[in-house]
């Protein structure tokens, strides 16, 4: 039986699942707050939970669990299935009816700096990916081998490089007097690409805005241990491409760029104004670009080529912040001197949050979009070679 061991295990399996956070300074709880570690959840859905624990449970406790992906509920009702003695303590068997609650209902005070650690993307957390992908979790590299776009009729082009990260990211959650006094979310860390695109028209073709495609897409969990409160933070990477271009007749061109930035992208809330702003930095170039150009049936036209790394984040199962960071690759080519290109490199990274996102407090619940922040270099580029402009 899952729960015969519940009364000297529960507190030891709800410790060996979580990470301990950075800020030791812990989480008070409220008195209607309640944690129930996930060994002691047998089932849950949106609106229900049956639980064995020796806690005398009662509709109006708000429950925190490291469940699944974490729940935070409020207790709507209560009905005890069974009770069982294990030695001097009653183990009770309750479904208890749910509703959607926030954090700051259970947690009167206190301070978490979570860091999550570097991003382990590879098989053990891929979720899907399209052939031609594969991720290396040790090494942080994505590699990509012919993946297509068609943006418009008649062009095609064709992707191939790697995206390689050593992103960490970090968050922070200050409570006081039941309210959520500062949130902040941020990645930080250097993300290098090698992207190649070849560009192949048929003829001529009107330019496109670039067609995006998921490449892969993951899933990390983390549960940290803050006092005796579980806080779960699920990170899901997505790699997408995306990809456009024109001409002024059917040309076959190739290009590429090298970017290596360091990122740091982030987001903070404040819980005295009740107002969202950006904790986001330049990325700063740390290696040339190596860019490249040739051709084989040159002609004018524009192309756009990215292979952007996308951190959407859930906290207790809730999608909350979503942060992007974007190394990019554009090219440029006059009709008039079509053997030679414009090409720019670099990064760009942004973020949004949604709104709906109140699982940590009710004053969240805001739709905010980080500002764009970019760095990039332009070279000027012919078969012989490109040059800085």
């Amino acid at each position: 039986m899952r729960h015969t061991l519940l009364v000297l295990t529960a507190l030891t399996g709800l410790l060996a699942g979580c990470s301990t956070a950075n800020q030791n300074a812990g989480l008070t709880l409220s008195p209607n707050g309640v944690v129930i570690p996930a060994d002691q959840v047998d089932a849950a859905d949106t609106s229900s939970l049956t639980v064995q624990t020796e806690k005398d449970l009662q509709a109006g406790q708000v429950v925190i669990s490291d469940e699944g992906d974490g729940l935070v509920r409020r207790i709507t009702s209560v009905q005890t299935q069974s009770i069982t003695q294990v030695g001097t303590q009653v183990v009770r068997k309750v479904y208890l009816k749910t509703e959607d609650a926030s954090l700051e209902e259970a947690i009167a005070s206190g301070n978490a700096d979570l860091d999550f650690g570097t991003l382990q993307i590879g098989d053990a957390s891929l979720v899907q990916s399209v052939p031609g992908v594969q991720a290396e979790a040790i090494t942080g590299k994505i590699t990509l081998k012919n993946v297509t776009f068609t943006p418009v009729q008649g062009v095609t082009i064709t992707l191939n490089g790697s995206v390689t990260q050593s992103l960490d990211p970090t968050f922070r959650l200050q409570f006081a007097n039941n309210k959520v006094r500062l949130f902040e979310a941020g990645i930080a860390g250097t993300l290098s690409s090698e992207l190649k695109a070849s560009v192949t028209t048929t003829g001529k073709a009107t330019l496109s805005m670039a067609t995006e495609q998921t490449l892969a897409s993951y899933s990390l969990k983390r549960a940290f241990l803050v006092g005796a409160v579980p806080v779960v933070v699920v990170i899901e990477p997505r790699l997408v491409a995306g990809a456009g271009a024109g001409a002024d007749k059917a040309i076959t061109v190739n290009a590429g760029v090298a970017p290596s930035l360091s990122v740091n992208l982030g987001a903070r809330y404040d819980g005295s104004t009740g107002q969202w702003s950006s904790l986001s930095n330049q990325p700063a170039f740390k290696a040339s670009l190596n860019p490249s150009f040739s051709y084989s049936a040159p002609g004018g036209g524009q192309g756009q080529v990215y292979a952007k790394l996308v951190l959407d984040v859930k906290f207790y199962g809730v999608v909350g912040p979503s942060l992007e960071a974007k190394p990019f690759a554009n090219l440029s080519i006059s009709a008039n001197t079509p053997t030679q290109a414009s090409l720019a490199g670099g990064l760009s990274g942004t973020g949004a949050l949604k709104a709906g996102f109140k699982v940590l407090g009710k004053g969240l619940d805001t739709q905010y979009a980080l500002p764009t922040v970019s760095s990039s270099q332009t070279f000027t580029c012919s078969s012989s070679g490109c040059s800085t402009n």
